[in-house]
């Protein structure tokens, strides 16, 4: 049984290849959607590839630092090339720090945690929001 109807959408999960990411890739597949994930882990971006495929042929799980604007907003307009439109964004991706003091944090870990965090949401959503948006105007609406 289907909560809703996701047929003919395409979903982007970002840190998609595991956890809470994995699970609502699982849950837009099964309701229909084409799914993408993007992850750094190769190994865990093949098993939820994998995963994601058994409900979704189409699924694709893609190797991105969203920590990296540039690698981002590529990989991003690469889904849209590539499945013909963006229906759906979750900006799951995030780190916690790599067990450092907070005495001890270095300022490069301190901006690593920040650019996957905070600054990939709104790059990955900025992204998003100017394809619905132009979408929207050529009369095709919907999108969050």
């Amino acid at each position: 049984m289907r909560l809703f109807d996701l047929t003919g959408k395409v979903a982007l999960v970002t840190g998609g290849n595991g956890g809470i990411g994995l699970g609502m890739a699982e849950g837009l597949a099964s309701c229909g959607a084409q799914v993408v994930v993007f992850g750094q882990n190769p190994d865990k971006n093949a098993s939820a590839e994998a995963k994601l495929k058994a409900l979704d042929p189409t699924a694709k799980a893609v190797q991105v630092d969203v920590g990296d604007e540039a690698a981002l907003c590529a990989a991003i307009a690469e889904v849209i090339a590539s499945r013909g439109r963006l229906d759906f964004v979750a900006a799951n991706a995030g780190i916690g720090g790599r067990g450092e003091a907070f005495a001890d944090l270095t300022t490069e870990s301190w901006r690593r945690v920040t650019a996957i965090n905070l600054d990939s949401v709104f790059w990955t959503f900025r992204e998003a929001c100017k394809h619905m948006a132009a979408r929207a105007e050529a009369g095709d609406p919907g999108g969050s």
